[in-house]
């Protein structure tokens, strides 16, 4: 029940759209009972002789009844959907945010495809239970109140029976959720993992027509939507057990609180014209339990998504801020940035770092080589505080990068990736994103340093240009060269290059280098090197091999060693001849 007494109180920060709801549901309710009443008043005075003109009034009350709920239905639906898109739009913040706040060292380890789940059609789920049957509990309890106490007027026996089976109809569907649990988790679990498997299919189709390996995943996704389908089989079933466990009980209740006014009429202690109210009302008893049994029924999957989103949310990162951050030692001067004994390995993996140190001095370049797996980039991941270190420390101008909130310290460092990213946008929305309130004039300015506004303006739309799902309408270099104007934008004074000009044509190598030559003027560097012919002029090369630090030294000094530096550069000459 924690799941459920969890979501009550995420209601009160909603109370006031859940109270207009529940008044506009209690004024509907209303008019049904009005009607109800009114009717039963009119065939009351039929039978007691009276003619047209004695119940006119009485009709004129019911069709005004009949508008009245025919105009709050209107308002009502069309509330539900404005408080359901406000209710979903709330949820998906606080799930953005926390996909935020555990960033990437927690999301690598994830599929995308079932946070994107999650996130989307999960947060979706939940909008019966929120938006319609929370309301319809309070509507059916207050409006059962009023429908016994009017009831107990004209007999308190057959009143108090109808108020105990209201309550009973309320409480009999929360029997069987243990059984609804189980499978309804089974079934979102099911389809997260289908939903996983499509975007997966998605991303990676060009490595399954290269690969041939389209069939093979065609029939994993054939199983998992065989077991979607079995699950979606067994949870029908479910509903409509509860369906007709509901329907049959509800008839039940209407044809005993009939009977018992009938017998208590027929024995004298009931009079014979409140038959006629019980008639009617008890009709009216059971329409609003069959709607709550619906909401109920349609509320089944957002109450086992639930229990994922808290999880969820209840995540804790790995990575924390201070209560006290420091947030201004890095506006002094150009930084510099040392590690002293720094260990690193990810969650129960062998070490990535193994007390690694070093210092890069303010406004000097630094390349770090070694082989692919040498924990080049963790170096960066720890610089990012994307991961914290196992032990030993890292210092920007002598301060504990972890004393530094995390938005101060990432707004201190640019990087350009070897893999850049572009959202769905614009090319001047890519662009802009390094700093946000940057004008046209300035994002152009960014673009010719990184040589990027040529080819930007040979484009059909210029700086306005969408791009595709991560920029691939543009070439490797294309993106890159995008990417260094976000970096040139930023003006950072750390900058980090992450094999920039690794996966890129000679011609677009040739303009990259030129723009980075630019760009790390007047910048502490680190450059995460695979290409070595673009590091030889650094102040310092650094040479990682299984996670220790091995070399260091200039190019032509390293060279002379024999070492690994040389063996690898030897390697690249070999490859490239």
């Amino acid at each position: 029940m924690g799941v459920y007494w969890r979501l009550l109180r995420y209601l009160t920060e909603i109370k006031r759209e859940i109270a207009i709801k529940v008044f506009l549901c209690l004024v509907l309710s209303a008019t049904y009972i009005g009607q109800a009443i009114v009717m039963a008043m009119a065939v009351t005075a039929v039978w007691a002789g009276g003619g047209f003109k004695d119940i006119v009034w009485l009709l004129a009350i019911a069709l005004a009844a009949i508008v009245v709920r025919g105009v709050v239905s209107l308002a009502l639906e069309s509330y539900s959907k404005v408080m359901g898109a406000k209710i979903k739009g709330k949820l998906r913040l606080l799930v953005l945010d926390k996909i935020m706040d555990l960033g990437p060292g927690y999301l690598s380890a994830k599929r995308s495809g079932k946070i994107s789940a999650l996130a989307l059609d999960g947060i979706e789920s939940l909008e019966p239970f929120l938006v319609n049957y929370v309301p319809q509990v309070i509507t059916v309890a207050l409006s059962g109140l009023v429908v016994g106490a009017f009831l107990c007027r004209i007999d308190a026996v057959s009143g108090l029976i109808v108020i105990a089976s209201m309550m009973l109809c309320v409480v009999v569907p929360y029997l069987t959720v243990p059984l609804i649990n189980r499978h309804i988790v089974n079934y979102w679990s099911a389809y997260s993992v289908l939903t996983a498997q499509y975007v997966d299919a998605v991303q990676g189709i060009t490595t399954l027509k290269t690969l041939n390996a389209a069939q093979e995943k065609g029939m994993e996704l054939k199983k998992d939507a065989t077991r979607f389908y079995e699950q979606s089989i067994r949870n029908t079933g479910i509903s409509l057990l509860n369906s007709g466990l509901m329907l049959v009980l509800t008839s039940v209740v209407a044809s005993v609180t009939v009977v018992v006014a009938a017998l208590r009429a027929d024995l004298g202690i009931m009079p014979v014209t409140g038959i006629t109210a019980f008639l009617f009302l008890a009709a009216e008893c059971a329409r609003p339990m069959l709607e709550l049994n619906q909401q109920w029924h349609a509320s089944f999957l957002g109450l086992s998504v639930a229990k994922e989103l808290f999880e969820f949310i209840d995540t804790e990162p790995d990575v924390k801020e201070k209560d006290h951050c420091d947030t201004g030692s890095l506006d002094r001067g150009l930084p510099s940035i040392e590690l002293r004994g720094v260990s690193f390995s990810y969650r129960e993996g062998a070490e990535a770092l193994k007390n690694v140190s070093f210092s890069v001095s303010p406004g000097s370049t630094v390349a770090i080589v070694g082989r692919s797996g040498s924990g080049k980039t963790t170096v960066l991941n720890l610089l990012l505080r994307f991961y914290d270190p196992t032990s030993g420390e890292i210092l920007l101008n002598g301060v504990d990068i972890r004393d530094y909130s995390l938005a101060y310290l990432r707004s201190k460092i640019a990087v350009v990736f070897q893999d850049s990213f572009l959202f769905t946008g614009t090319i001047a929305d890519n662009i802009r994103m390094a700093r946000p309130d940057a004008s046209e004039e300035e994002i152009i300015a960014a673009a010719k340093a990184a040589h990027a506004h040529d080819f930007i303006m040979s484009t059909p739309d210029g700086y306005r240009t969408v791009v595709g799902e991560r920029g691939m309408t543009l070439s490797g270099g294309e993106r890159q060269r995008i990417s260094i104007a976000r970096a040139v934008l930023k003006d950072a004074p750390i900058l980090i290059l992450d094999e920039a000009t690794s996966s890129v044509d000679a011609e677009s190598e040739r303009l990259i280098q030129s723009a980075l030559n630019t760009l790390t003027k007047d910048r502490t560097t680190i450059i995460i090197a695979h290409r070595l012919s673009t590091i030889q002029h650094a102040d310092r090369i650094l040479v990682l091999d299984e996670g220790r630090l091995v070399e260091e030294g200039k190019h032509e000094d390293l060279l002379n060693r024999g070492g690994i530096y040389a063996a690898l550069i030897a390697a690249q000459r070999e490859a490239t001849e």
